[in-house]
């Protein structure tokens, strides 16, 4: 867990919106408050999800439900990227280890 985090009422109030709201994403699985004795906030990593959900809704006019649909897509995006890389850097080295291989018999 991170040592750094925002009370929920700072980070509303930051974000201009109700803390309602912010507990409403919660309930929703949007996000995870950060527990500290008697405290419930957002570390980093939640404040930039935070911002791009008030962001969608706000800005581009997209209800909850299109952004829990957009955070949904780009977590599989994500995931697909990690291992698209994975897969990419194996065949690499499959590549490097074959091209280090002394042809057999060959002169």
């Amino acid at each position: 867990m991170s040592d750094v985090f925002w009370s929920r009422e700072v980070v509303a109030e930051r974000l201009a919106i109700p803390a309602r709201a912010l507990q409403m994403y919660e309930a929703r699985g949007l996000v995870q408050p950060v527990h500290s004795e008697e405290v419930e906030g957002y570390g980093p990593t939640e404040i930039r999800r935070l911002w791009t959900i008030v962001t969608y809704q706000r800005d581009l006019g997209v209800n909850l439900a299109g952004v829990e649909a957009i955070l949904h897509l780009s977590g599989q995006l994500e995931q697909l990227h990690r291992r698209l890389t994975a897969v990419s850097e194996s065949f690499e080295q499959a590549i490097h280890d074959l091209e280090d291989r002394e042809p057999d018999g060959e002169a």
